[in-house]
């Protein structure tokens, strides 16, 4: 009996002690990736942005995804647009410290005529994994994409 509980109390501690080394991701870690607009190059048939996804995070982002949308005016602001483009050059295990250029081509048609797009204040959103592809590691961002202007 003594045996049996001596190793169920050796299994019972290795559990716990597996569980906490996993580290706990923290908003300050999804902060520390960021997307910024790099260039716009106006186009016959469209505008292309290129766009940087950097990863200063501790952390690999294991998968991710990344949209582009025009916003739609409101009167007292903007609201998510449903229509998204999806960035090009994308690709899985983002390393700490690596960038990786994202590119998103917005065609013209259909645009002209529609007055209630935000086109002067195009967004991104970028939803992912760090670590590993698991729900407790999800995250999201996203922010509406200004050209810095000072480089």
């Amino acid at each position: 009996m003594n045996k049996k509980l001596i190793i169920l109390f050796m299994i019972l501690l290795i559990v716990i002690v597996g569980c906490s080394n996993k580290s706990e991701i923290r908003i300050e870690d999804i902060e520390k990736i960021q997307l910024e607009l790099v260039e716009i190059q106006n186009m016959d048939d469209g505008t292309e942005y290129h766009i940087k996804l950097l990863n200063e995070s501790d952390y690999v982002i294991k998968q991710n995804i990344v949209h582009f949308e025009y916003p739609i005016k409101l009167d007292n602001g903007i609201k998510e647009n449903k229509y998204k483009i999806e960035a090009t050059n994308n690709r899985l295990n983002i390393q700490p410290d690596e960038e990786v250029m994202l590119y998103v081509f917005a065609p013209f048609e259909g645009m002209s005529e529609n007055q209630t797009l935000a086109l002067d204040d195009p967004s991104v959103m970028l939803k992912g994994y760090l670590e590993e592809v698991n729900e407790e590691y999800m995250f999201s961002i996203g922010r509406i994409l200004t050209l810095n202007h000072s480089e």
